[in-house]
C-alpha cells in the first residue's frame, strides 16, 4: 500500500530532492510519514480522515492507484526550528521531483522545552477553535526556597498546583483563549497556529507553535492533513554558512 500511496505522490519518494534534515526526518520518524500519507491520502480521496478501518484503505487505495489518482495538492512539510530565533520553514514539492522552501517566519514554542523534538503528521485542522489547558510558570527563587521548606517541615501542600516540570518548579495556571486562528493539530494538544504576541522568535507557548496572524494564514493554506510538522534543535551553523532562505517571504 505504501508502494501505491508514493506512486501517486502522498508518500515522499528517495527520488525526490528534498534537504538533508527532510531525509534525516524521514529516517529517524518513518511512521509518521506513513501515517502522514495515509492522512492526506484520506482527505484527498473524500474519506472520513483517520476513521478508515484498515482493509477499506487498501481497497480505496488500490482503486485509486487503477483510477490514476494522483495528490491534488503540492506535498509539504514543516521544519520547526528551536534555533535563535525560533523559526518554520515550510517546503512543497515542485514538479516531480524538487522540494524547495515556500515559507518561512519566525515562530514561538513551548517555555521549559515544552516542545518536544521529533515528527507528527497533522491529524486536525481548524480556521479558528478555543484551546484550553494550563501554562507552566516557574517559581521565582524565593518561591522555590519556601515550597522546600515547607515541603521539608512535612506540611501538606493543598491547591498550589507545584509541579517539577523537566527540571524545574512550576505552578501551573489554566488558560481559555478563544478565537485562536489557523490552527494544525500534530502532537496530542500542540498545534501551529496564531497567537498574538509583541515579538516572535523564542520560547513563549504553552507547547504549540505560535506565528503572526498573516503567516499563520499562509502556512495553513500551504499545508493539508497528512503534512509532517518536524519539531528540531538545529547545530549551530558555521560562520560562513550562508542561509537558502533569503528569498523566502
Amino acid at each position: 500500500m505504501m508502494h501505491a500511496l508514493t506512486e501517486m505522490h502522498f508518500c515522499p519518494s528517495s527520488k525526490w530532492q528534498a534537504p538533508p534534515a527532510f531525509y534525516a526526518a524521514l529516517k529517524s520518524a518513518p511512521a509518521a510519514f506513513r501515517q502522514g500519507a495515509i492522512l492526506l491520502f484520506e482527505d484527498a480521496d473524500h474519506l472520513p480522515v483517520g476513521k478508515v478501518p484498515h482493509v477499506v484503505l487498501r481497497q480505496a487505495v488500490a482503486a485509486a492507484l487503477k483510477d490514476n489518482l494522483r495528490n491534488p495538492w503540492p506535498y509539504t512539510w514543516v521544519r520547526v526550528s528551536k534555533g535563535q530565533p525560533e523559526t518554520v520553514t515550510v517546503w512543497a514539492l515542485s514538479g516531480a521531483s524538487l522540494m524547495i522552501p515556500i515559507l518561512h517566519t519566525r515562530v514561538n514554542t513551548g517555555v521549559l522545552h515544552s516542545t518536544p523534538n521529533g515528527s507528527w503528521p497533522v491529524y486536525e485542522r481548524l480556521p479558528v477553535t478555543t484551546m484550553q489547558g494550563s501554562f507552566p510558570v516557574p517559581l521565582s527563587p524565593y518561591q522555590q526556597r519556601l515550597y522546600r521548606a515547607v515541603k521539608s517541615a512535612g506540611y501538606a501542600l493543598t491547591g498550589t498546583d507545584v509541579d517539577r516540570w523537566h527540571g524545574t518548579l512550576v505552578q501551573w495556571k489554566p488558560y481559555d483563549d478563544p478565537g485562536i486562528k489557523w490552527v494544525s493539530y500534530f502532537d496530542g494538544g500542540r498545534a501551529l497556529h496564531y497567537f498574538p504576541r509583541a515579538r516572535y522568535g523564542w520560547p513563549q507557548s504553552a507547547g504549540c507553535v505560535e506565528m503572526p496572524d498573516q503567516a499563520a494564514h499562509q502556512v495553513y493554506l500551504a499545508i493539508h492533513y497528512g503534512t509532517v510538522v518536524t519539531v528540531t534543535t538545529p547545530h549551530s551553523r558555521p560562520k560562513n554558512a550562508q542561509s537558502n532562505l533569503s528569498h523566502v517571504t
